[in-house]
């Protein structure tokens, strides 16, 4: 027969200080107690520490351990409750679904999202606070075991998060607590704050002609694919030099040198996934020191554009092909990549990330990811990323003047 648990939890609060948690436990392993689950927070010099405890193989009684325990807290100036738990308690704790939801916003931001997860049935277990370049952020560990629609719940998050223009995260506790190894970024309105296609077209001077093509498409009157090949056909003319005249007056998005020398630095892989054009995401590659890019070419003869492309278009589905073939290459699993795209077809490659940033992105775009950046807010990955100031601190000071 089966041996029964006999669980107890006991909560610990009282002023905080080193050597608490060394004395404690030192009590439990006189009188042969596990710990099954531990958990502790300290707000300023306040102290919450938690233990759940099995006592099946004590060798004294559940009194005496109770008495020793009280012993030890006395003399740390400490208070104790107990409480006892049934196994099926515990294999319901077991069981629980949590996330993580981050947001950098202060009071306001926590009262409204705060009343979000209440209505939706979600149960908050852990509220944490840092200072993060200058912006308080705050962290949640939040249980929608009792949540009837997960994509209800982050819809409703995601539109809050765009009301009260705050950035935004919502991560699987699996996927947060596991390492990320590779980042791509979309180009167009991400690392740079423009979009190439429309100053080539102004150069050339259809602009108007260009964004007629783009409506249609946004319309859904035709594919990505068709109307990149009626855009680019459009600039059939466009010389070498305007191009490089473009090219050299691209402007980087707020944060991009610093956000790409801090990832460098600390090893992760960093790729260009766009639909625009490899004359432009090349020498982006090449400035930044990515180690890769993936984009359309543009078919040039005798310096000039012809008018056509060279090679499979990329379009939405070739992006998220493209980010699968490369994990599978380096040995780097889904949930180890991270994704930072603004537009609809984006959402592919969002969608599967282990990290989807949705960057100042079109209206929707959220749905597939599950981080919502601002514009100039793209540091903040950092944030999300676990990386703390003093390793962006060491990581830019060590960048080449």
């Amino acid at each position: 027969m089966a041996e029964t648990k006999k669980l107890l939890m006991v909560h610990v609060t009282g002023r905080d200080r080193p050597g608490i948690t060394a004395k404690l436990t030192r009590v439990l392993v006189e009188n042969n107690v596990e710990i099954v689950d531990i958990e502790q927070a300290s707000l300023q010099d306040l102290l919450g520490l938690y233990f759940l405890l099995d006592l099946s193989r004590a060798i004294n009684s559940q009194d005496s351990v109770i008495k020793d325990l009280l012993f030890e807290a006395s003399q740390l100036n400490l208070t104790l409750n107990f409480r006892l738990f049934s196994p099926g308690e515990v294999l319901a704790l077991s069981q629980r679904n949590l996330y993580v939801l981050t947001h950098f916003g202060g009071t306001r931001a926590l009262a409204e999202l705060s009343k979000i997860l209440g209505d939706e049935n979600v149960n908050i277990e852990m509220i944490s606070s840092l200072s993060y370049q200058g912006a308080r952020s705050m962290e949640m560990i939040i249980n929608v075991t009792g949540v009837s629609s997960l994509t209800r719940l982050k819809q409703q998050i995601m539109v809050k998060s765009r009301e009260l223009s705050i950035d935004l995260a919502l991560q699987k506790m699996e996927a947060y607590r596991k390492n990320k190894r590779i980042i791509f970024f979309d180009m167009d309105s991400t690392l740079v704050d423009m979009e190439v296609i429309d100053e080539m077209a102004r150069l050339e001077g259809v602009y108007r002609e260009v964004a007629r093509v783009n409506e249609k498409y946004m319309r859904g009157d035709f594919d990505y694919e068709e109307s990149l090949i009626q855009r680019v056909a459009l600039l059939k003319g466009l010389t070498v030099a305007q191009l490089t005249e473009i090219r050299d007056n691209m402007h980087l998005s707020q944060g991009v040198e610093d956000l790409v020398a801090t990832l460098k630095w600390l090893g992760y892989k960093l790729g260009v996934i766009t639909s625009a054009f490899d004359f432009f995401s090349d020498y982006l590659k090449e400035k930044l020191g990515f180690d890769f890019a993936f984009a359309n070419s543009l078919e040039i003869k005798n310096g000039v554009l012809t008018g056509r492309l060279i090679g499979q278009i990329i379009d939405a589905t070739q992006k998220a092909r493209i980010i699968n073939k490369l994990c599978y290459e380096q040995g780097i699993l889904l949930d180890q990549t991270v994704v930072v795209g603004d537009g609809t077809n984006d959402a592919l490659m969002l969608g599967q990330a282990g990290l989807g940033i949705a960057y100042n992105a079109v209206k929707g775009l959220d749905r597939a990811a599950n981080v919502s950046l601002g514009r100039s807010r793209l540091m903040n990955i950092l944030y999300l990323l676990g990386i703390s100031e003093e390793d962006i601190a060491e990581a830019l000071a060590s960048r080449p003047s």
